[in-house]
């Protein structure tokens, strides 16, 4: 990225002694993902034993990352799952502890920090992420200090259609969202309050980040007169009934946007209006059993041939430099638009940079609009 793109990464946002630490930094380095030697391995195996209670996004890791990480470092998975930041903040927010990692987006860092609901980053533990992480996703708004989080993945949210089940070819949200009512019950929604009501607010020609209680409220009529027409609110698997052809296209991130153009005759637009870009992050929750594993996996997946089979998989931009990825197996996506967009291109959006206080009207607005 170049350095007009680091100025707009560092526009204000609200948006995800070790003892071992050593012998993995030069297990990953030295191997590239091949044993770095028996006795470095078996010791490293015998650190790092147990299991990494991980609360993540559906289909957000490459699933042969889970087995290389456990065959490297001898710890399973248990997997668990949640639809939206808010769902996540929510179950911390109510007491679940156990989970030792967690990946919400860079603004919900900023909340789950201020309730006091993750504990610090020990980046003594993180050779290979300091090794290998672009700097611009270093020292970012929600987190200045690198205290509470590590970049996962950034990306966009746009809008995905099937080309071959309507004859339409938007590039507006004006246009997206009128689709929705002619083809009445064939466009999902994300079941999210920050992506649907900043989208609609933008179409209005309103900041994403509006915080007006009378925009917001003409947000709100556009969004219940929308209900009856909306085929489904869904953020876990709304990707596959798209490609499937359950659905015509929906509102969602450029991942998954991708996802349907590989797997279907469809295609994934940033909304010529403008909208959001994102950076999700990897934190550890407050009560964390196994924070050493956590540590592990972050640095783990900061290899560069680990990061190029993430990126290959979720057709999401990666915080390692590019040049790493260069030659690893991340087939066409370091060259997809949709998954490095321009720097043109991202100009145009904004990050999510809404208060607690806008926030609370916004979910005030989500709560009747689901009940409607």
């Amino acid at each position: 990225m170049s350095d007009e793109l680091d100025s707009i990464l560092a526009r204000p946002m609200n948006r995800r002694g070790f003892v071992y630490a050593g012998a993995l930094g030069a297990f990953l380095a030295a191997g590239g993902g091949r044993l770095a030697g028996a006795a470095e391995a078996a010791e490293l195996r015998e650190q790092l034993s147990g299991t990494l209670y991980y609360y993540n996004w559906a289909d957000y890791v490459n699933p042969k990352t889970y087995g290389e990480y456990t065959k490297k470092t001898g710890v399973k998975v248990k997997k668990d799952f949640f639809a939206s930041n808010e769902v996540l903040q929510a179950k911390l927010k109510a007491g679940a502890r156990g989970y030792d990692l967690a990946c919400p987006s860079g603004y919900m860092v900023t909340v789950l920090a201020a309730e006091k609901l993750l504990q610090p980053i020990d980046w003594s533990k993180l050779p290979t992420v300091k090794k290998n992480i672009d700097p611009r996703f270093r020292s970012l708004p929600y987190d200045r200090q690198n205290k509470w989080s590590v970049a996962k993945d950034w990306g966009t949210t746009g809008f995905m259609y099937r080309t071959d089940k309507i004859r339409e070819r938007p590039t507006t949200w004006r246009e997206f969202f009128s689709l929705m009512k002619k083809y009445s019950g064939k466009f999902t929604l994300l079941d999210s309050s920050p992506e649907v009501i900043g989208s609609i607010a933008t179409m209005m020609g309103y900041s994403y980040n509006t915080e007006s209680r009378s925009e917001l409220n003409k947000v709100r009529d556009f969004l219940l007169d929308l209900k009856d027409h909306v085929h489904s609110l869904d953020s876990a698997t709304y990707k596959q009934k798209i490609a499937s052809g359950k659905a015509f296209g929906g509102l969602g991130w450029n991942g998954d946007g991708i996802y349907v153009e590989t797997k279907s005759k469809g295609k994934y637009v940033v909304a010529k209006e403008g909208g959001e870009y994102w950076v999700d992050t990897y934190v550890i929750p407050k009560g964390a059993k196994n924070p050493d594993a956590a540590h592990a996996w972050i640095d783990f997946v900061y290899d560069p041939r680990i990061a190029a089979l993430e990126c290959s998989y979720t057709y999401y931009g990666s915080p390692v430099k590019r040049r790493q990825l260069q030659g690893k197996p991340a087939k066409s996506a370091l060259t997809t638009p949709a998954v490095f967009p321009s720097l043109k291109l991202v100009k145009n959006l904004e990050a999510n940079k809404v208060t607690p206080a806008g926030t609370r009207m916004r979910e005030r607005i989500w709560t009747e609009f689901k009940a409607s």
